[in-house]
Parts: structure tokens; sequence; C-alpha cells
């Protein structure tokens, strides 16, 4: 009985100590998206549409 409360008191001296540096460091804010870095497809969205219905048809019609 005396290891498992040992060992649980070393765990939990080890979270504690984990837990003191991870708040001791310095937090810096993130850094600003670059403007119309946004996500761009190399085809047209209606492309990507007709596909995806086209493909949404078929596995209905199989």
């Amino acid at each position: 009985m005396a290891q498992i409360s040992s060992f649980v008191v070393k765990a939990l001296l080890v979270a504690l100590l984990a837990a003191v540096a991870v708040s001791g460091q310095e937090m810096s804010p993130a850094p600003s998206p670059d403007v119309g870095a946004g996500f761009s497809l190399p085809v047209s969205t209606a492309v990507v549409g007709t596909s995806l219905i086209l493909s949404l048809v078929a596995l209905i019609r199989s």
C-alpha cells in the first residue's frame, strides 16, 4: 500500500512541476494571417460542385 501512495505522490509532483513549467512560459499572440492567403482551388467551384453532384447521383443509382 505504501508503494502505491508513494507512486501517486511522485506522479502528482511531476504533473505539478510540468504545469508550473508550462505556465511560466511567456504567452505571445499568434501571428496575423497574410491577406489574400486563403485556400483557392485550381479549378472553378462549379466544376467541383458538378463532380460532387454526379458522384452522388451515381452512388444513389448503383
